[in-house]
């Protein structure tokens, strides 16, 4: 079980709150420090579809661990000229966005790798609830004003509803060339979530590249906290996707657990942290395809 680092601000739910601005912040020795200006917004009359109006835990969660360790989740990934990855952005998809902590966090990642090496990528982050998309786009606006990698870092919002994606004969545009990596906080709390979720990653995954050459595993990472009031639907992930360990070897490719990993996280009360923390626990699954075609 890891002990993660204290969350740096506090990453609330709390439906009565109002409209709320606050800054993210995150650091480390390789990208420096990065800052998320994001604004919260009140749900609509209680509606849990609106929930993704406000920052949740795992989506902090997992914006501190893509800065600590972008490699791992594929934001220190060196283009080649001479792979198939090289010849095109790194796409990027955030399910669930909400405010937008996820993707906006690997945008910045992603810009900062960019003044190291060269690093094109296309961010999109998506969600379905009208008030929570509108939100996100203001969000996004905040803190990519302009252009400050010159093109080669993108970031965009979508709109995407994960129930009605897999009878779609299409896709949209922007969702239409699948995604190197995908990101995922807090987004499991119905039982047809896990089930709507491998769906959309059957389309919207990338394959698995025969060349081996391109070493970036396309790869969906997954956060989620264990409430007890959401323990069936958290165990759900784990009914709906198979452990790589029990796919037979001549199965076709399926999307699968690669791994799970327990972590303690400090979530504090107030901002200045006077009126102490929880200790909130977290899964972090990292799920792909199970082989190569």
């Amino acid at each position: 079980m890891q002990q993660a680092a204290s969350l740096l601000a506090i990453c609330s739910g709390v439906s009565a709150a109002g409209t709320v601005e606050r800054i993210f912040s995150f650091s480390s020795g390789d990208i420096g420090r990065i800052d998320i200006l994001l604004t919260d917004i009140p749900l609509e009359n209680e509606d849990y579809r609106s929930v993704g109006a406000r920052t949740w835990g795992g989506a902090c969660v997992l914006a501190e661990m893509m800065v600590e360790h972008p490699e791992q989740f594929g934001l220190g990934f060196l283009t080649r000229e001479n792979d198939t990855c090289g010849r095109r952005p790194l796409r990027i998809l955030e399910l669930g966005a909400g405010t937008g902590l996820v993707g906006l966090t690997a945008a910045k990642v992603l810009v900062a790798s960019s003044a190291k090496q060269d690093c094109r990528a296309t961010v999109v982050a998506t969600d379905f609830y009208l008030s929570v998309l509108n939100n996100l786009r203001v969000n996004i606006d905040k803190n990519f004003p302009g252009d400050p990698s010159d093109g080669t870092v993108t970031i965009t919002s979508h709109f995407l509803d994960w129930s009605k994606l897999p009878a779609m004969p299409s896709l949209p545009e922007l969702l239409s060339e699948p995604f190197d990596v995908i990101f995922g906080a807090d987004i499991v709390y119905e039982a047809n979530h896990a089930i709507w979720i491998k769906e959309c990653l059957e389309r919207l995954l990338r394959r698995p590249s025969t060349l081996a050459a391109c070493p970036l595993a396309p790869t969906f990472h997954l956060v989620i906290p264990l409430r007890p009031t959401h323990l069936p639907e958290a165990g759900s992930i784990e009914t709906t996707f198979r452990r790589m360990d029990d796919i037979p070897c001549e199965d076709f490719p399926e999307l699968v657990i690669f791994s799970k990993e327990t972590m303690l996280c400090e979530a504090y009360r107030d901002s200045d942290r006077k009126r102490g923390c929880d200790v909130v626990e977290y899964l972090y699954y990292r799920i792909g395809w199970s082989r190569q075609r």
